[in-house]
């Protein structure tokens, strides 16, 4: 799949297919792909998930011994989406990352760039196996990400807003 008709997977439009593609199935997705137990597209607001995807696509070009795994405020993700964008421009993924959105751990902002970042795999992802174990090197996961707790990940003080249908703008 990599480096499909000459088009780079970094300039994916929302009109993209992956754009179309349910919670549950990106859920499924993440899932399969790292071993985890994601319940909630909101869970993905650390950063550890989007720099494990990256990893699965470019494997040893993101440093994951600096994911912080265990990340539960605001303030302590920001660490892995500096690794992220590190991957993105080492990796010449042409996309921004809104942190100061995604970090707040909405349900639209997040979904958007989990579908992104599926999209961007489908293009970009290993023709073989990832092992996602290894790639952690031991450490220790949350419980929502082992299915051993119901941790909603959402930083304290932020009020949980319902979504509509989903809000279709070009990505930049």
């Amino acid at each position: 799949m990599a480096g499909r008709s000459g088009r780079g997977a970094s300039s994916v439009g929302m009109m993209e297919g992956a754009f179309f593609v349910s919670r549950t199935e990106l859920l499924s997705w993440v899932n399969g792909l790292l071993q985890l137990s994601v319940t909630k597209v909101e869970q993905c607001a650390s950063g550890a998930v989007y720099c494990q995807i990256i990893d699965a696509c470019h494997p040893g070009t993101i440093s994951m011994r600096k994911v912080n795994w265990m990340a539960k405020a605001d303030h302590e993700y920001v660490p892995n989406y500096k690794v992220l964008q590190a991957a993105f421009d080492k990796n010449k993924i042409e996309r921004h990352i809104d942190v100061d959105k995604l970090i707040r751990a909405k349900y639209q902002d997040n979904l958007e760039f989990l579908q992104f970042m599926k999209c961007y795999w489908e293009y970009e992802g290993l023709q073989g196996d990832y092992d996602p174990f290894p790639a952690r090197e031991g450490k220790q996961l949350p419980p929502w990400a082992t299915g051993g707790g119901k941790e909603n990940l959402r930083p304290q003080g932020v009020v949980e807003e319902k979504v509509g249908a989903a809000a279709r703008r070009p990505c930049s």
